[in-house]
């Protein structure tokens, strides 16, 4: 299928976080205690994001490093890793998931990632935290 319409075209200055990325499962029997992206995962996540919506500056990579924090609850499991961007130094945080779905509480998945700089310059689990319960937000909204 052919795209008919342009993709919207984000300011560097206003590009504050990467859309998710995702893999489905049919089932999960049971949560992994290991992060499900790997370092060089993450860096072509970053790099692929980076080239497409930051148009106002040239491909860069990422120093990845972490993860920072974690949280492992029954039903998700969540790491958080730091990123810099190697052309301007800004810090962004990588939440890497898996288990229940952060679109659908009902559905699992076998693993999510997204990108949000750190704008607000919190430390890894406050930063983890705050996302945390955001995702309760969402998930009390989707029921």
């Amino acid at each position: 299928m052919e795209c008919t319409t342009a993709p919207t075209i984000i300011p560097e200055h206003t590009m504050g976080e990467f859309p998710i990325a995702w893999e489905e499962t049919q089932s999960i029997d049971q949560l992994s205690d290991v992060c499900p992206y790997s370092i060089v995962e993450i860096e072509d996540y970053l790099f692929r994001n980076h080239y497409h919506w930051v148009i106002r500056e040239e491909p860069t990579t990422f120093k990845i490093s972490g993860p920072h924090s974690q949280r492992l609850d029954a039903e998700r499991r969540y790491w958080v890793f730091e990123a810099r961007n190697m052309t301007n130094r800004q810090q962004w945080y990588v939440v890497v998931g898996t288990g229940k779905s952060p679109f659908n509480p009902a559905e699992r998945m076998k693993r999510w990632m997204y990108a949000k700089t750190n704008d607000e310059d919190l430390p890894p689990d406050g930063f983890l935290e705050q996302e945390y319960r955001e995702q309760l937000v969402a998930d009390a909204r989707s029921r």
